[in-house]
Order: C-alpha cells, then sequence, then structure tokens
C-alpha cells in the first residue's frame, strides 16, 4: 500500500500544466497568469499630489510664513497648460498632476488665503518632494510587474486594469465530471427511506472544485449495476477529470475498477496509506485524469485535498501545489489508534505570534457534521500514538477558509 507521499508524486507525475487561453479581465479572477506583465506606462504617469493644498516650489517657501500668487487651479484629471515662476502657486486637488515649477504641496490646513484669495500665505515650511508622488516612482514603462505563475486574486485584477490589460493569458481550467455510486443513494430534495442516505458527496466535489473557479458537469448517482456505471463513466471521460465517489472498496457491489478494467483505463493505485480514505483509486485515459473517492463523506473529502487538489493547482499552472503546512500548539491530547498516517479535522486559529489547534470529536469517517466545522487537518504519522496537549503538531490549513 503506498504512502500519502508516494501516492502524490505519482499524481503529479501523471498531470501536466494545462495550455494558456485568452481571458476577459473579469473572467481571469482566480485563475493563473500564463504570461509576463510589463507596465506599458510610467506609474504614476506624472509628479502627482498627494493632498488637496498648494502646489510650489519648496524654495519660496523653506521659511514660514512665505505669501505666494495665485496663478490656478488643478482639478483631478485636468493637466495644467501652465508653469510656475518664482513666488507663485496653484489650487491642487488630491491626484492632479503638477505644473512645471512646482516640486512640493502643502495641505490646505496649513494656509490662509489674503488679497481677497489672489495670494495664499504658507504658514509652515516646505520640502522639496513633499506631499507628492513622483512620476514612475511606482513602475517604470517597460518594468515586469507580474509573472507567469501569479494568482490573480482582486487586487491582481486591479492591477491588470490600472496596466491597460482588458484580455490576459491564463492557464485554461479543467473540465470536471463529478459521478457517486451506489443503491443506497438519493438525491438531496429526497427523503430517504430505510437503507438509503442523502447523496452529499457530489455536491460537496460540485462546491470544492467551484471554489477553484471550475466549471463541473453532475453526472447524478449510478446504481450499482455495471452497465449503468459503464455508461456514466464513459459520459465523465469526456471531461478532463472525473470524480468517482463510491464503489472503490471490496464489496460485492463495488464495480468501479471493474470498469476501469474492461474499459482499459491506466490504474495507478488502488491503496492508500491514509486515514480517511484507503480505498481511492487513480487512474488515466490517455490525459484523462480519474479520481475514484471513498463513499464516506470525511473521506472523499479528505483524498480531495490531499491529492485531488494539488493536482487541480498544477493544472491550473499555480507554483505551489499543496495546502499550506504549519507547526500549531495542541489545546488538548490527542490519541492516534490509525496505522495509517492520519488527518484529523481540527479548528486552527493564530494568536499572539503562534498557531493554535484543537482536534474535533468525530464518530467516524462519515460525520459530515465535524467535517464541516474544521478549518484544517492535524496530520499524525504512521508512528505517532499520542499527541500531547501543549506540544507542537503538523496542521494542513483547508484552502477554502480564511484563519480567524
Amino acid at each position: 500500500m503506498l504512502s500519502v507521499e508516494q501516492a502524490s508524486e505519482i499524481v503529479l507525475k501523471n498531470v501536466v500544466r494545462n495550455p494558456a487561453e485568452s481571458a476577459p479581465l473579469p473572467d481571469a479572477l482566480g485563475r493563473v497568469l500564463a504570461e509576463d506583465i510589463a507596465s506599458d506606462i510610467d506609474m504614476p504617469p506624472f509628479d502627482r499630489s498627494m493632498m488637496d493644498g498648494y502646489a510650489l516650489n519648496a524654495q519660496d517657501a523653506q521659511f514660514a510664513p512665505a505669501r505666494l500668487e495665485i496663478v490656478g487651479f488643478i482639478p483631478a484629471g485636468a493637466f495644467p497648460k501652465f508653469s510656475l515662476e518664482p513666488g507663485q502657486a496653484a489650487k491642487i486637488m488630491t491626484g492632479a498632476p503638477l505644473p512645471v515649477g512646482a516640486d512640493a504641496v502643502r495641505e490646505f490646513e496649513k494656509t490662509s488665503l489674503l488679497n481677497h484669495g489672489q495670494t495664499v500665505e504658507i504658514q509652515e515650511a516646505v520640502r522639496t518632494g513633499q506631499n507628492i508622488v513622483k512620476q514612475a516612482s511606482e513602475l517604470s514603462k517597460g518594468e515586469i510587474v507580474l509573472t507567469a505563475g501569479t494568482y490573480i486574486h482582486p487586487a491582481v485584477v486591479g492591477l491588470l486594469a490600472s496596466l491597460g490589460k482588458a484580455n490576459v493569458q491564463v492557464f485554461q481550467a479543467p473540465r470536471v465530471a463529478i459521478l457517486s455510486t451506489g443503491d443506497e443513494l438519493v438525491e438531496p430534495a429526497a427523503l430517504p427511506l430505510q437503507g438509503q442516505i442523502r447523496n452529499s458527496n457530489s455536491f460537496t466535489l460540485q462546491a470544492l472544485c467551484t471554489s477553484m473557479g471550475l466549471q463541473t458537469q453532475m453526472l447524478g448517482i449510478a446504481k450499482d449495476d455495471k452497465s449503468i456505471l459503464r455508461h456514466k463513466i464513459e459520459l465523465g471521460l469526456s471531461a478532463d477529470i472525473l470524480l468517482i465517489t463510491g464503489g472503490v472498496s471490496v464489496g460485492d457491489h463495488d464495480f468501479v475498477k471493474d470498469v476501469f478494467d474492461e474499459l482499459g483505463l491506466e490504474i495507478h493505485f488502488q491503496k492508500v496509506a491514509i486515514k480517511p480514505g484507503k480505498p481511492t483509486v487513480f487512474a488515466k485515459n490517455a490525459e484523462k485524469v480519474i479520481f475514484g473517492l471513498p463513499g464516506n463523506p470525511v473521506s472523499c473529502a479528505t483524498v480531495f485535498e490531499v491529492l485531488v487538489r494539488p493536482a487541480i493547482r498544477k493544472m491550473l499552472g499555480y507554483p505551489v501545489y499543496h495546502n499550506a503546512m504549519v507547526k500549531a500548539v495542541l489545546t488538548n491530547y490527542f490519541a492516534n489508534r490509525s496505522q495509517r498516517e492520519n488527518y484529523h479535522p481540527c479548528v486552527t486559529w493564530y494568536e499572539e505570534g503562534e498557531f493554535f489547534c484543537r482536534p474535533l470529536t468525530t464518530r467516524g469517517s462519515g460525520d459530515i457534521s465535524a467535517y464541516s466545522k474544521a478549518n484544517s487537518y492535524l496530520v499524525c504519522p504512521i508512528d505517532c500514538t499520542e499527541l500531547v496537549e501543549g506540544t507542537q503538531a503538523t496542521v494542513i490549513l483547508r484552502d477554502e477558509y480564511y484563519l480567524t
């Protein structure tokens, strides 16, 4: 049976980064840049005022008070058509360009008007460069601002807009098909009869994929019938990634691996030393990637975070594939009875310079209620039998949550 590390290596070895495509800027949010981006202009493109006040030459106000003739007004969005001579100033608004001859701004609060508003008295001395942003002080024309592999979050969208990028090259997002299997499953709107449970896995997986900016195809539920299962899997192979939950263990009605063999899929592994999630299958069909995930809800979601999410990230062009891993102080004792690497749901938070972790009480790998309260996983190695309160342990953060 493969270790988690070995399984992860096999998965990542068998997926490749997707080719690039052009995307309109609003659609690029959550994607990864596939090109370097250079500034096409200086930023700011001119010496810019940081204050509402008076543009002036600092030499004229190096000693206060100083009186200067007001010769113009410069609102934001206008470019001055005049220059300042010695002893002159211009009223200026925040963000407006400085006129030629000005090298500083004195804010209104430290001035007063004289001579019916034709003269301004500067009440505090001014130094060169005060309250202004120099041209190209943020970016120079031609300077590389963003590199390929950059994740596009909202601030990057704003930067791209300021750089004049209405369209950008991003790595293509894989298309994902999702299928749940089992006679016991019914859709969420149905009231389960005796022996039935609602299909939560498909919707958990869809939500996880959607949070990564992916389009999903929901294939519904395949009953425990080989012909039905085969038809559904063949439909799913039209996508780039097929996620199947259930039917991958060794029960009499677990047909997924049999259908994989019938379809000639290349199975790379079918068991992983992870708790929860041991009966995990990874297969390929040419460039198509197939994951057979356990039917238990927590197992399914855990294997997604540990093996599926890194594969998707690689395809999306991320420079880092795995979730963030931190050291956290345990707030209570944890006994590990598993002979496999254990990923236990927990709550992690940051306080006064340290991470802290509280393992959640669970009732097995089907306890989706406990999973919904977690924002991270406590990782117990195979040879670890207990983790003591107050000691540090390894924690993997769930990607879709921020720490509080």
